[in-house]
């Protein structure tokens, strides 16, 4: 193995090598300090080498304290197996995690991952690895079960229990679970450590989430992805410590609340919901991404930012196109310095839309747009952008996601460069390109470049 060993001449003819094995003549306390930089399962395999290894292995196992386990190429892999094939391959992912989980004696973890195929027929096993990693301590808890690493799953989602956190079904939402006489001791200790929570496919029920915000003084980070039942958050106590909350595709959801709350930064994505914020002081990022059926997006966005809008330093609207409207006043956006849209590049109003975010973003520095195109209509007349005047003395970095060298997206780039006076740099993010592709990207930029001023950087990605 190459690094591993080293070819020793031998006496007997210059053609005759043996191995040396140099690695295991290092001290336990190297070996160990190399162990614990491998991924746990790239760590078990070298149990096999030796006893030596072994117990090295065994040592680490039991002391590590980041638990991750991840195992992306089996889970990319169970897609090309039969049923029966795939069951094995998760009753060993599952009997990898027991196994570390009976062996493990520090009295304390950092973080504990689970990412793997796992529905609710394995919840008793789920069950018992979220009470070993709270009786540990956990600081940073995920458990991520997306079916072949994609984003759906056919079976059941696991569902967190009540009973873990000392709940009964079917409890208010006012409940707090340190106040049940249920609760596990360690449990409840452990819910005081947690810093980090994330659930993927995850059934997490509001009052359990309520549970977890209301017990875990130092509760950072919150994400819930695809919880199928999920119907309403709230995040309505001034004591509660979550700073970042991202909430994704879960479809039940009807309504989020957060008030008095000391939350930094919002992301939504999913259905249009009733989001209801009130003094929130501290929020200076929201990124939101709402399948609104009307054709009033941002008015939705807007009325639903209200209260913290003069406050914002990022926003992020990214689902869906911005329609321009004349008669439509944008509030000012004092404070915004980064902002990220859609711009629809056949809308021969694009550029009158992205000057009122100019001129309602007098701190902006950084801009990225999505260019989006729907060629069935570009095919049959050349853009023409409306004129749209403005002066814009403080965007420095523009960044355009999706750019062809199409003439619609020459002219957006020559309408920046001329509208913010203090531009330097303009970084382009292609599609993904075979070789007729990059060549005309290739003359694009470099027609690009003999039109704008050559203070502007030219960034391609």
């Amino acid at each position: 193995m190459q690094g591993d060993y080293i070819l020793r001449k031998s006496n007997k003819s210059k053609y005759d090598y043996h191995l040396a094995d140099r690695i295991s003549e290092l001290a336990d306390e190297v070996l160990v300090s190399i162990l614990t930089l491998l991924p746990l399962n790239e760590a078990a395999t070298t149990s096999i080498l030796s006893k030596r290894w072994r117990y090295l292995c065994q040592y680490v196992l039991a002391s590590t304290m980041t638990l991750k386990f991840d195992a992306e190429k089996t889970l990319c892999s169970l897609i090309d197996l039969n049923r029966e094939e795939r069951e094995q391959k998760i009753r060993r992912y599952v009997a990898w995690v027991n196994s570390v989980v009976e062996q493990h004696t520090w009295p304390n973890i950092e973080q504990f991952r689970i990412a793997f195929d796992l529905d609710n027929s394995f919840s008793s096993s789920i069950n018992k690895w979220i009470q070993f990693a709270l009786k540990k301590r956990v600081q940073i808890l995920e458990l991520d079960f997306s079916e072949n690493g994609i984003h759906h799953r056919q079976k059941s989602c696991y569902n967190f229990p009540h009973e873990l956190l000392g709940l009964n079904r079917g409890s208010t939402s006012t409940a707090v679970c340190c106040e049940i006489p249920s609760l596990n001791p360690c449990v409840y200790l452990g819910l005081k450590s947690i810093r980090v929570l994330h659930f993927n496919f995850v059934d997490v029920a509001e009052e359990v989430l309520e549970c977890f915000l209301s017990n875990c003084p130092v509760l950072e980070q919150l994400s819930v992805f695809h919880s199928p039942n999920l119907v309403n958050l709230r995040v309505v106590r001034p004591s509660i410590a979550l700073k970042y909350l991202v909430i994704r595709q879960c479809n039940s959801l009807e309504s989020i609340e957060i008030c008095d709350a000391n939350l930094v930064s919002l992301s939504y994505v999913g259905n249009e919901i009733s989001l209801l914020l009130r003094n929130v002081p501290l929020l200076v990022e929201v990124s939101i991404s709402e399948d609104c059926i009307c054709n009033n997006f941002i008015e939705v966005a807007f009325t639903q930012l209200s209260c913290c809008l003069s406050q914002l330093e990022i926003l992020k609207l990214t689902d869906q196109i911005v329609p321009y409207k004349r008669d439509h006043i944008f509030p000012i956006l004092a404070n915004l310095k980064h902002l990220e849209i859609i711009f629809e590049e056949d809308n021969v109003c694009g550029l009158l839309q992205l000057t009122s975010f100019f001129r309602a973003s007098p701190c902006l520095h950084r801009l990225v747009l999505y260019l989006q195109m729907d060629y069935t209509k570009s095919m049959r007349r050349k853009i023409k952008y409306k004129k749209a005047k403005c002066s814009h003395n403080y965007l420095k970095i523009v960044e355009l996601v999706g750019y062809d060298g199409h003439t619609s997206d020459f002219e957006l780039v020559k309408y920046l460069a001329k509208t913010a006076v203090k531009l330097e740099k303009i970084v382009i993010k292609g599609e993904e390109e075979g070789p007729w592709r990059k060549m005309a990207r290739d003359v694009a930029m470099h027609r690009l470049k003999e039109k704008v001023p050559s203070t502007i950087e030219f960034v391609y990605r």
